[in-house]
């Protein structure tokens, strides 16, 4: 019992010294205006996908990406496709070896 009561008043002391269990203290004050930053009028403005109205209510909407063109030729496609058509057919033996070779369950 003793050593339960001085286990127990120990335990106490280590967390009553930690701060992971006591409320978080709130020194800051934070400011509840925007700041924006002014526009330069010498940079282009790019289009970002958002919006403020005249209420102040943002609008986001989506920019697709640019288009490109692919520029591989037909003998780099089927040199690509010989290679993951190969890394395939090596993973299939190496795993077809490993899942034969697997200890019977029923031996244990």
């Amino acid at each position: 019992m003793n050593r339960f009561f001085l286990l127990a008043i120990a335990l106490f002391q280590v967390l009553s010294l930690s701060t992971a269990f006591a409320p978080a203290t709130q020194a800051s004050v934070f400011s509840r205006t925007a700041i924006f930053a002014e526009e330069d009028p010498a940079t282009p403005s790019v289009e970002r996908g958002v919006s403020v109205d005249q209420d102040g209510k943002s609008n986001v909407w989506a920019i697709e990406p640019k288009m490109e063109v692919a520029s591989k030729s037909s003998e780099e496609k089927t040199a690509s496709a010989l290679i993951a058509g190969g890394g395939l057919a090596v993973f299939a033996v190496i795993a077809g070896v490993v899942l034969t070779n697997l200890p019977d369950p029923n031996q244990f």
